[in-house]
């Protein structure tokens, strides 16, 4: 279960948005960033950090909690989707789900800096 949160602690905004394919009308198809939810009230909090191997490179990897209300536009995030708070930083969602012991009243949001590849 989430610890307690209230209005007051969604002090954050963010963006949400998802990369999809159109075409581009000579056959092909093109990239195109649609806008998900904007100016969404958030609490972000920084998770304990860890270390990851990529490449056969350590590095750093630090984990952000992010905590939004629940409803119909936002029970449509997932982890291919992308989110980029007040200040331009970009966060790539590594898990979302509502640990409100069913209620649907928060989401939850697992998510490091940075963006992925296939995005």
């Amino acid at each position: 279960m989430i610890k307690a949160v209230g209005a007051g602690m969604l002090r954050d905004r963010i963006t949400v948005t998802r990369a999809s394919e159109a075409p581009n009308g000579k056959g092909g198809k093109k990239k195109v960033i649609q806008t998900i939810a904007d100016s969404l009230p958030a609490s972000i909090t920084v998770k304990r950090g860890g270390e990851v191997v990529q490449a056969q490179r350590l590095g750093a990897q630090t984990p952000y909690e992010i905590v939004i209300r629940y409803d119909e536009i936002t029970a449509s995030i997932t982890s291919r989707d992308t989110i980029t708070d007040g200040d331009g930083v970009v966060y790539s969602i590594d898990w979302v789900g509502s640990l409100d012991e069913g209620r649907k009243r928060w989401l939850l949001i697992e998510a490091k800096v940075g963006t992925v590849a296939n995005r």
